[in-house]
């Protein structure tokens, strides 16, 4: 299966269990990104491939104007149902359905890796306005921590991994020759879920979605049986990666 066809069919379905499960982001990249993008009152953002809406709903928290884009029919109903007042539009990376220099920042959480690199960062410069700010985010588990190592051994992420834990983002951004020079900041933290709560986040991953009925009862009895050796609640290190570039003037 390409990735493609996992994206379509790993966000196809399961959008009110993926709002659910997904962690939120935490306070001090937010800070971060607020500080580094100028976002605020005033401020035009996009946040392209938003899913359900959890970065826009922290985006739309810091007080600027949010936008939100997204290309699964799946995602965009449990978006609207949870933030009715945002404004949402069908549309990809790839194409984004905005006039050029329409926003002062774009925000990519959880995503840039579906995307077709080169032709996603043409369009988001397009739309953004000269010096305009570019941040793509990501959570995720700390695979130095064992424990986050064994956990992904279990639910045999290298296998079908839509990109690598810990890859660096800059060599994409600079190699486009619309932004600065790419900066990256990561955030660690450490979230505590029962057994039954990181099963219910781990079905939510597109390629677990996208397995048959019974391939995946198969994959979560293997979860579950790794789990019964570890303890419950597990703490699990997280990092929150940030890349963060501005538009080229001109």
């Amino acid at each position: 299966m390409d990735m493609k066809e996992q994206a379509r069919r790993g966000f196809g379905s399961g959008a009110d269990r993926y709002h659910r499960a997904r962690p939120s982001y935490r306070p001090e990249a937010l800070a971060y990104l607020r500080d580094r993008l100028r976002l605020g009152p005033g401020s035009a953002v996009l946040d392209l491939a938003a899913g359900t809406g959890r970065m826009t709903a922290e985006l739309a928290a810091l007080g600027g104007d949010v936008t939100a884009v997204e290309p699964s029919e799946a995602m965009r109903a449990t978006f609207a149902a949870e933030l009715p007042e945002i404004a949402l539009y069908d549309g990809t990376a790839e194409e984004i359905p905005f006039p050029d220099a329409s926003f002062d920042t774009v925000v990519v959480a959880q995503a840039f890796h579906w995307f077709d690199g080169p032709a996603a960062l043409r369009e988001i410069a397009r739309v953004l306005r000269p010096g305009g700010g570019l941040a793509l985010v990501w959570n995720e588990r700390d695979a130095s921590d064992p424990e986050a190592s064994a956990l992904g051994s279990a639910v045999e992420w290298k296998q079908f991994q839509p990109y690598d834990v810990g890859r660096d983002f800059r060599p994409d951004l600079d190699a486009s020759g619309r932004f600065t020079p790419a900066q990256r900041q990561a955030f660690p933290w450490t979230e505590i879920l029962t057994h039954e709560q990181l099963v219910d986040r781990i079905a939510t991953f597109s390629y677990v979605n996208a397995m048959s009925e019974a391939d995946r009862a198969g994959f979560l009895a293997r979860l579950r049986e790794h789990l019964a050796s570890r303890p419950d609640p597990l703490h699990i290190p997280y990092l929150t990666d940030t890349f963060v570039a501005h538009k080229l003037d001109g």
